[in-house]
């Protein structure tokens, strides 16, 4: 793993810029249903952000277990990448 670490918000910018939303939307009770940029192409989008700034591989199982920006927030906790 990398030792990049970002904030809350530059988790939500990258979020944004995967998903091709406005950050100010994206509020972490934000369920991928409700984003229209979080379908397949964004999820890999994502997950090639992921791996390029922090080195953390999802796999697509990882990807679809994450339902809203909340789940990912958490996996970035629990990846040791947000900095709170």
């Amino acid at each position: 793993m990398s030792a990049a670490r970002i904030t809350i918000a530059e988790a939500v910018q990258m979020l944004a810029d995967a998903f091709a939303e406005p950050a100010d939307e994206l509020a972490p009770e934000r369920s991928r249903d409700d984003i229209g940029g979080w379908d397949s192409m964004g999820a890999l989008m994502l997950m090639a952000e992921l791996d390029e700034r922090f080195g953390l591989q999802l796999d697509a199982e990882q990807s679809k277990a994450m339902r809203s920006v909340g789940d990912v927030l958490a996996y970035l906790r629990a990846h040791g990448v947000l900095d709170e």
